[in-house]
C-alpha cells in the first residue's frame, strides 16, 4: 500500500508541475488578475483539529479553497491557481514551493486559507496577516485594505473581527531580510511570495517584484467559533465571504458570454527594420462576444504606425507601444515594437599594409537579425590591391586604392582607403610564438601584459611599434593585450605606418584581455537572442572551437576553462 501511495504522490506532483508550467505560459499572454489560493496544510500536515466534531483543518481549508475557486470563476478577468488540490496522506507540500507557485505565475496575490487554534480557551474570531513591508503601496497598504474587506465580510456572518496583523522574523541576515534590508515576515506563506525561496534577500521589492501574501485565519476550530464550520453550508459562507472581498477589492464583474472578457495579441514584442511591416493578430475572449471591434493606436507614430487592421509599419529607429482596445468594455493589450535601422559600418576608414601581405576588413552590419547580409567588395585599382569576396585585401604593389563594399540587400556602401607600402630589405618584422592570419594576431592567450607582448614582435632598427586600444589610445605598459588591440608598425624617421594588425584572443569576447564568466554570458545572450554580439572581432573571439559559428559548445569551453576542467588551447 505504501508503494501505491508513493506512486500516486509522484503522479500528482508531475500533474502539479505541468499545470504550473502551463500557468506560466498563460500569465505572459493574458491581461487579468492572477490569484493563487493556498489551502493551508494538506497531506500529512493536518493542521489543527476539533476532535469532538471530527473536523480537521487540512480538510476544511481545501473545501474553502475549492468553493472560493468556483465562485471566482463566475467573474471576468480573473484566473485562479491552486498550490494544490488535495495531497496524498503521506505527502507534504513544503512552504517554499507554495510561495514559488505565486512567484512563477507572477500572481497579483497569494491567499493562504487557514482556521485558527487558540493558545488560551474560549478565544474567538477572524484575523488576517499581511506583510509588514511598506516600500510600495501594493505590499502592506493594499494588503491591509484587502484584509479589512475580508474581515468585514466575515463579520457579517457573526465572526468576531480580531483585526489585520503583521508578524516579523526573529532572526536577521540575508535569508530573513528583504531586498531593502527590512526584516522579513515570519509566516512563510507571506515571506516566500515576497522574496523567493533563495538564501539571499531575493526579489527586488523596490521594483515591485514582491508578490503580496495574505494569511486568513477565518475563525477558531473549537468552542464558540465551531458553529461557523460545522456544516457544508457554513464552509460555503466562508468561501463566499472571501470571494465578496476579492470582488470588491479588484472590481470584478460577473461573466457574460455576450460581453468581452479580455483581448490578447499574438506577440508581446515585435522587432522591425525601418520600412518593414507586420500585422498583429488580436483575439477576443470569449468567442461568443457580440461586439469584437477593436481600435489600434501607437504611442509614437514617428517610430511606428498601425493601421485599423493591426498592420504595423516601422518608420524610424526607436521604440513604440502598439495598443489594441476593445469597443466593448475597453479591454486593452499592448505590444512593444522595437524599430532598428540597417547600418553598415567599417571599424576603420584607412588601412596600411605591406606588399605581399593580406588583411581582413572588419565591419558591422546591424541589426543582427537582418537575413541577407551579403556584401560585395571591389577595388578601385587591382594592380595595387585586390579584395576577395570574403573581404580579404592583398597588397600587390605600392600605391593607394579605395575598397568599396556594398550591402546588396539595401544598396548601402562603405569605402576604405588602403595604402600599400613596398617593404625594403632593411625592414623586417618577426612574430615569435604568435600566429598571423590576414592581419589578425592570435595564439596570444589571456592576461598577457603589454611588456610581455612586445617581446613577441621583433623589428628591424628602422621600424617601431605603436600599440593602441580599440579607440585609438596608446596602451599603458601594465595593460592587458585584448581582442581588438591595434598594432601599428611604422618607420622611425618618417613615422609612416607600413603595416597594421588586430589582436584576437579566443574566448575574450568582452575585450578585456581576460577569460571570465562575463565572456560566456555574452555568448549565452547571443545564442538566446537576448543581446547579439555585433563587433566583428568579438564574434571571432566567441567562436572558441573554430567551427565558424557561435554555439553552446563555445560557452561550455569557456566555462570549463574558468573551472580548470579543461584549458582552452591557444590557436
Amino acid at each position: 500500500m505504501r508503494t501505491i501511495s508513493k506512486i500516486v504522490a509522484i503522479i500528482l506532483i508531475v500533474i502539479f508541475v505541468i499545470s504550473q508550467l502551463s500557468c506560466v505560459v498563460q500569465a505572459k499572454t493574458k491581461k487579468e488578475v492572477v490569484l493563487v489560493l493556498d489551502p493551508g496544510h494538506g497531506g500529512k500536515m493536518t493542521g489543527t483539529a476539533n476532535n469532538q466534531l471530527g473536523l480537521v483543518e487540512r480538510d476544511l481549508t481545501l473545501k474553502i479553497a475549492r468553493y472560493l475557486r468556483d465562485y471566482l470563476n463566475e467573474y471576468d478577468g480573473v484566473r485562479v491557481i491552486m498550490t494544490h488540490d488535495g495531497l496524498p496522506s503521506d505527502y507534504e507540500l513544503e512552504l517554499p514551493a507554495r510561495g514559488m507557485v505565486a512567484r512563477n505565475n507572477n500572481a497579483d496575490m497569494m491567499i493562504s486559507l487557514h482556521l485558527n487554534d487558540y493558545s488560551t480557551s474560549n478565544e474567538q474570531g477572524a484575523e488576517v496577516y499581511v506583510t509588514a513591508n511598506t516600500l510600495l503601496p501594493k505590499y502592506h497598504e493594499e494588503s491591509a485594505r484587502f484584509g479589512n474587506l475580508v474581515l468585514n465580510e466575515l463579520s457579517k456572518l457573526g465572526i468576531h473581527n480580531r483585526g489585520v496583523k503583521t508578524r516579523l522574523c526573529g532572526d536577521r541576515g540575508p535569508k530573513w531580510e528583504y531586498s531593502d534590508g527590512s526584516i522579513a515576515d515570519y509566516y512563510a506563506v507571506i515571506r516566500y511570495p515576497m522574496k523567493g525561496d533563495g538564501e539571499d534577500r531575493g526579489a527586488d521589492l523596490a521594483k515591485g517584484e514582491g508578490i503580496p501574501g495574505i494569511l486568513i485565519e477565518h475563525c477558531f476550530m473549537k468552542d464558540h467559533d465551531a458553529q461557523f464550520i460545522d456544516s457544508e453550508e457554513d464552509i460555503q459562507k466562508l468561501a463566499r465571504a472571501d470571494c465578496n472581498a476579492l470582488v470588491s477589492f479588484y472590481g470584478l464583474e460577473k461573466k457574460d458570454p455576450k460581453r468581452v472578457s479580455f483581448v490578447t495579441l499574438n506577440k508581446e514584442n515585435l522587432n522591425l527594420i525601418v520600412g518593414n511591416k507586420e500585422t498583429l493578430q488580436a483575439t477576443i475572449t470569449p468567442d461568443t462576444a457580440e461586439n469584437k471591434k477593436v481600435i489600434w493606436s501607437s504611442s509614437d507614430e514617428e517610430v511606428a504606425t498601425v493601421s485599423k487592421e493591426g498592420e504595423v509599419t516601422a518608420i524610424k529607429e526607436g521604440t513604440a507601444t502598439i495598443t489594441v482596445t476593445t469597443e466593448d468594455r475597453n479591454k486593452k493589450e499592448e505590444c512593444l515594437v522595437t524599430v532598428k535601422e540597417i547600418k553598415f559600418i567599417l571599424s576603420e576608414t584607412e588601412k596600411n599594409l605591406l606588399v605581399g601581405n593580406s588583411v581582413q576588413i572588419d565591419y558591422q552590419i546591424t541589426p543582427e537579425e537582418l537575413e541577407n547580409k551579403t556584401v560585395s567588395w571591389k577595388s578601385s585599382d587591382e594592380e595595387v590591391a585586390t579584395v576577395s569576396k570574403e573581404g580579404i585585401i592583398t597588397g600587390l604593389k605600392e600605391g593607394t586604392v579605395t575598397i568599396i563594399g556594398t550591402l546588396e540587400s539595401e544598396s548601402k556602401t562603405v569605402e576604405l582607403t588602403v595604402k600599400v607600402h613596398e617593404k625594403s630589405d632593411e625592414q623586417t618584422i618577426e612574430l615569435i610564438d604568435i600566429k598571423e592570419d590576414n592581419g589578425k594576431l592570435s595564439k596570444i592567450g589571456e592576461k598577457v601584459k603589454l611588456s610581455q607582448f612586445r617581446e613577441k614582435i621583433k623589428l628591424s632598427d628602422n621600424l617601431e611599434m605603436i600599440i593602441k586600444d580599440a579607440k585609438g589610445k596608446e596602451l599603458a605598459e601594465d595593460s592587458y593585450i585584448t581582442t581588438n588591440t591595434q598594432v601599428q608598425i611604422r618607420t622611425k624617421e618618417e613615422k609612416e605606418v607600413v603595416q597594421e594588425y588586430t589582436c584576437l584572443i579566443y574566448a575574450d569576447v568582452n575585450c578585456d584581455g581576460k577569460i571570465s564568466a562575463l565572456d560566456y554570458t555574452l555568448i549565452k545572450n547571443h545564442i538566446m537572442d537576448v543581446q547579439k554580439i555585433t563587433d566583428y572581432n568579438a564574434k571571432l573571439a566567441a567562436d572558441v572551437d573554430g567551427n565558424n559559428r557561435i554555439s553552446a559548445l563555445d560557452y561550455t569551453l569557456i566555462k570549463n576553462h574558468i573551472m580548470d576542467v579543461q584549458k582552452i588551447t591557444l590557436k
